[in-house]
């Protein structure tokens, strides 16, 4: 994360987060065609977005990808973030916590021969715990150990 000032929250925070991607059959193919995310406050109250250019992965392989969240990503469907909100996140940061979740709405295509399945996936990354820490610079962050 970097650019955290609350008082322009949301304009000039970037949130870049990195995912593995990994298919572990050794048979089927998967490709994502489309691929949306949001990074939530508190699990409901949506903050920012990211979109992620369609990937293929065949069988037994891995992507890491990085999802770069920022308000330009949103295009005409801004969240709206309400006025406690930032009041709760301008207590966590003085806090020096922070907690978020991610989710994803994924359009999945799996393959094998001639046969093909298609699912619309929803996962999410729950409670992105985060300590922040003083610096000079761009400033940094300590997140416990990722699941």
């Amino acid at each position: 994360m970097s650019g955290l000032n609350v008082s322009c929250f949301l304009t000039e925070t970037r949130w870049n987060v990195t995912v593995l991607f990994a298919n572990r059959n050794s048979m089927l193919e998967m490709s994502i065609h489309s691929f949306e995310s949001s990074l939530y406050y508190n699990y409901s109250n949506p903050i920012s977005c990211a979109v992620v250019e369609a990937m293929h992965l065949g069988p037994k392989k891995q992507r890491l990808v990085e999802m770069q969240f920022n308000r330009a990503q949103c295009g005409e469907e801004q969240p709206y973030v309400d006025d406690w909100v930032l009041e709760r996140i301008r207590k966590d940061e003085i806090k020096g916590e922070m907690s978020f979740v991610v989710g994803m709405k994924l359009r999945v295509l799996y393959k094998t021969g001639i046969l093909e399945w298609s699912y619309n996936l929803n996962p999410h990354c729950p409670k992105l715990h985060m300590q922040l820490v003083p610096s000079t610079g761009n400033g940094g962050i300590i997140f416990e150990h990722p699941k």
